[in-house]
Order: structure tokens, then sequence, then C-alpha cells
């Protein structure tokens, strides 16, 4: 769990100095700037990061991992991959193996942040062990929620959330069931995060609730409260050993059936609160 945690904030960190910057400006009446709107993949609204030309209205998606080969917008919905290494390059490791070389997944950045509001994406997620779909929020500072999904275990979702980057380990996370498979059935994850609570919901039933006033430590609230953007895709959870056991990996590549690995996102639904949003359509 601990090698899990400090290969995800890498990763955020990783994101967040590619991203800071490129969104807009706060409106003129010092609300953050967001859009309500449902992306449900009829056309290809993703840009690479590359070429992103820091107009938030140019695209709904900033494509993060560095490879276009890992996504493909089709017949509306979005199929996110892992991409087959050339090598696995099995260790050893203190919590058993790992993979030294790991698959290209896909990290999709939204272009504006939200402010409190419901985010929802429907999908269907790949049941390998060691392949990690991750459906979340994410501020500046390390205001973070997150729905992570893992392989193997395919009748459960996990539930995290972290606030100004401070890392608690095995603190704030829950785990919860999902039924039928994610593997074999579309569910609907939903976030919904407001001033005084945050809900985890599966097919609108609420699985989990975070209240604000239970987040109280050492005189503040440790409860996220930054804008946040919306970010999403797959990643491979094989590349240390803590985290490949987490994940219930490593992926074993060597296997002749294992090509790319593949989630299917069908929609992606950001509801904005407009009382600390400046809500666009």
């Amino acid at each position: 769990m601990v090698n899990f945690i400090k290969r995800s904030l890498a990763c955020f960190v990783t994101t967040l100095l590619l991203i800071n910057g490129l969104s807009a400006a706060p409106s003129k009446t010092g609300k953050n700037v967001c859009r309500s709107f449902t992306d449900d993949f009829n056309t290809n609204s993703i840009v690479e990061g590359d070429k992103y030309n820091n107009n938030p209205s140019s695209a709904n998606w900033i494509n993060l991992a560095g490879s276009r080969k890992s996504y493909e917008v089709k017949g509306g919905q979005l199929y996110a991959s892992l991409l087959k290494p050339n090598n696995m390059n099995r260790q050893k490791g203190p919590d058993g193996p790992f993979n030294k070389n790991l698959a290209s997944g896909v990290s999709l950045n939204s272009t504006r942040k939200m402010h409190y509001g419901r985010v929802s994406a429907r999908m269907k997620i790949n049941g390998v062990g060691g392949c990690v779909t991750a459906f979340i929020t994410m501020s500046d500072n390390g205001d973070e929620i997150d729905w992570e999904i893992v392989g193997k275990d395919v009748k459960h979702a996990q539930s995290n959330y972290f606030f100004d980057g401070i890392i608690e380990y095995g603190v704030h996370g829950g785990i919860h069931p999902v039924s039928p498979a994610f593997t074999d059935v579309f569910h609907i994850y939903t976030i919904d995060w407001q001033p005084e609570f945050i809900n985890w919901e599966i097919d609108g039933k609420v699985v989990r609730t975070l209240k604000k006033s239970d987040t109280l430590k050492n005189g503040r609230f440790e409860f996220p409260n930054h804008p946040s953007y919306i970010q999403f895709g797959i990643w491979d959870g094989s590349g240390a050993s803590g985290t490949a056991q987490w994940s219930n990996g490593p992926i074993n590549w060597n296997d002749k059936n294992l090509n790319k690995l593949t989630s299917i996102v069908d929609f992606i639904k950001i509801e904005c609160n407009p009382e600390y949003n400046k809500v666009i359509n």
C-alpha cells in the first residue's frame, strides 16, 4: 500500500506540473469557471498534452500519458487501454514480485476545474489483476477524491481521499461491493462533492459518506475544498512490490492471451455547484 501511494503521488505531481496554469482564469466574480456537461464520446474531444493550445473551450480532456495509441473513441465510447511492454522484466521485491517495465496507459485530465459538484462515469472495467482503472478529482494543492478499481477483485471498488497533499497510509480508504461484477456490465461511479460532505455512489446508491465535520484535526478541517480537475484513466500497478500486491498483480504479460487491457467509458457527466462556480455549458 505504501508503494502504491508513493507511485500515485508521483504520477499526480507530474500531471500537475504539466497542466499548471493551463486552465482558464477565474471569472470576474471570483468564482471558479466550471462547465456542466455530459461527454458521451460521440466525438473525439481529447487533445494531446503537447498539442493543447491553452484554451479550455477547445477540448474536454488533455491526454497526459504520452501515448496516443492507448485510447480510441468509437461507437460513442472511450476505450482506454494498457499497451503491452516489450519485456516486463519480472523482479523480486520485499512484498512479492513486480515488473520493472510497465505497460503504457492513458491519463485524461479535464481542461476546466470543478469547485464542488457531482461527477459520474459509466464504465465497464478490465478485470486482470495489476490493471488499475481510476476516476478522481485532483486540485493543484493535492486535495484528492478517488474511485479506484483494481483487477481480479471484480466485485469491489475502492474509495479514498486526501487533503492538501498529506499522505496518511491506510487511513482514508474504503472498499465497496459491486454487483454484478464490474467486468460484466457497466456501472455508474459517482463522486458527489459538496461543501459539507462527500458521497461516493455506485449506480445511484450511496456506499460511503464523509462529513466535513468529522475531519477536524489540529484545529482545521482536513476536507478537500479547492477547485479540482477531473481525471480518469488506466495504469499498470505492477511497478513496485507493494503496489503490485495491492493491485492484485503484477500483470503476467507472458500470458499469450494478453496483448492489451481495456476499460470502456460510456460517458462522463459533470454537474457544477452554482454557488461556488460560474457555470457554463
